[in-house]
């Protein structure tokens, strides 16, 4: 009996011996191991990441405050954000900083594991360089959201003082790694670089890049430059990324006469879902969610507690269709409207698909108006004609006036920025604005009380969002890191 139990032990730790070797020999975090393009391109499909910097637009002129119609749930976390206050609370985890933060390093996480697959993965190599280049332009395209939510905005005399995000360029392989922020400027030199580099593996590849407006092409990553340029003030270099666009594609955007149709002989929900449909819009880059997520909660059902702004919303004349996006809440008394552009708005949080839009053709043409009238030879007359572009699908023929000759460029920049602000309502763009431009921003807790005005000024250190707290604990490094306030 001793002899066999002597064996048995034997037996069972050569097995355990075995079994935690092959255990130690495993990737710690039980990642999918891609062994060919087939697999690359699967976990690109899903890298791509949700709007969940939609919350800011509660951060802008946008939109108000009215209590007497807001959740009581919302309040502990929507607030305080509304106040841009660091500490809020993550009860509702789909539409905060904190949701943000931790969605788009995520993203980086799958952008950073296709990159490495593509070292060893088996396949043609015209299809591994598209591959290659599209997983630089999402690293690119998250980081690029970090860094603008996070940090302050881009200034070429303070971005090598001023804290970044974090740049995590490879798969970790320790079990816990740390990270230190880098500076803006080091954040924006690794995004240039990648979609340098993005640009000219999709180029080599270009038979394989995907046709999707689900996935980035050509097209789409030089709207994404546009962007970027814009934000960093390099004016001749954001109209010609625009021009790009507008050569592949033609100045072709939403005809808002065939939504306003569609909403009169639908019901207002199904309206809200075909909004940001690609086959009957011209969208340059959606994301496409199946679940419940509700990234634009605080201002996209009637019990968010947030509205649009008096001044925009009674501004906008009833002749315009943009007024056909205002859908009104609360009572008659509570005179409160909200914006509906996604499928899961106005009432609607379980809509089963929800198409968010990255890049238009809209923002396109608004980026290559304002680009013309800043660089150092402006063009009111070109940049006034892509703005009238947009207007003459926003009026019907016998509604549409163009805009008053502007006299100036200050003139010509404030109607392009009016039309920019109404244009994108809802969308995510505003506060983006709001810190490039250094706009000052002032909000209500009571909406007839101006007692009660908090106010961001221009350039202000809260429009840097705080680390959220779970970041930090997840990273001690960043307790020390802290954005200033």
């Amino acid at each position: 009996m001793k002899n066999i139990v002597i064996i048995i032990s034997t037996v069972f730790l050569l097995g355990l011996f075995g079994s935690c070797k092959k255990f130690l020999e495993a990737p710690y975090d039980n990642r999918v191991e891609l062994n060919d393009l087939d697999d690359v391109d699967l976990l690109l499909i899903n890298a791509y990441p949700m709007r969940a910097d939609l919350f800011t637009e509660i951060l802008t002129d946008n939109f108000h405050h009215y209590a007497s119609t807001m959740q009581a749930s919302n309040a502990a976390t929507y607030l305080p954000i509304y106040r841009w206050e660091d500490e809020y609370s993550d009860a509702i985890a789909t539409a905060t900083p904190t949701h943000a933060y931790a969605q788009y390093y995520k993203k980086i996480y799958e952008a950073n594991l296709a990159i490495e697959s593509l070292e060893t993965a088996s396949g043609d190599p015209s299809q591994k360089s598209a591959l290659l280049g599209e997983a630089l332009v999402l690293r690119a395209y998250n980081y690029f959201t970090l860094v603008n939510l996070f940090s302050m905005h881009y200034n070429e005399t303070t971005n090598s003082t001023n804290l970044g995000v974090p740049l995590i360029l490879e798969v970790p392989k320790d079990n816990r790694e740390l990270y230190n922020r880098a500076t803006v400027q080091e954040v924006y030199d690794q995004i240039d670089k990648d979609l340098a580099d993005g640009i000219a593996l999709m180029q080599e590849g270009i038979s394989f890049v995907p046709r999707t407006p689900y996935r980035f092409n050509l097209t789409s990553v030089y709207a994404f430059l546009s962007r970027v340029n814009l934000y960093k003030g390099k004016w001749d270099e954001a109209a010609r990324y625009a021009d790009l666009v507008i050569a592949e594609k033609g100045v072709v955007v939403r005809k808002m006469s065939e939504d306003v149709a569609r909403k009169t002989t639908t019901s207002e929900q199904y309206w809200a879902q075909e909004i940001m449909n690609p086959s009957i819009h011209a969208n340059l880059l959606l994301v496409n969610q199946v679940t419940s997520t509700f990234l634009c909660r605080p201002f996209g059902y009637r019990l968010g507690g947030f509205y649009i702004a008096h001044n925009l919303f009674y501004s906008t004349p009833t002749s315009d269709y943009r007024r056909d996006h205002f859908s009104s809440g609360g009572t008659v008394i509570d005179s409160v409207a909200l914006v509906v552009k996604y499928g899961n708005q106005p009432n609607n949080p379980n809509a089963a698909q929800v198409r968010y839009d990255c890049f238009t053709m809209e923002e396109v043409l608004f980026n290559r108006a304002e680009s013309n009238l800043r660089k150092a030879s402006p063009d009111i007359a070109k940049a006034m004609a892509d703005v009238e572009a947009v207007r003459k699908e926003r009026f019907s023929a016998t509604n549409y006036r163009a805009l008053p000759t502007p006299a100036n460029v200050e003139d010509a920049l404030a109607a392009i920025l009016a039309e920019r602000k109404l244009e994108f309502l809802g969308q995510g763009l505003r506060w983006y604005d709001i810190k490039r431009l250094g706009i000052q921003v002032e909000h209500r807790m009571v909406r007839t009380d101006p007692k009660t005005a908090i106010i961001l000024l221009p350039n202000d250190k809260r429009t840097a969002i705080q680390i959220p707290i779970q970041a930090v604990v997840g990273n001690p490094l960043l307790e020390n890191q802290l954005n200033p306030r």
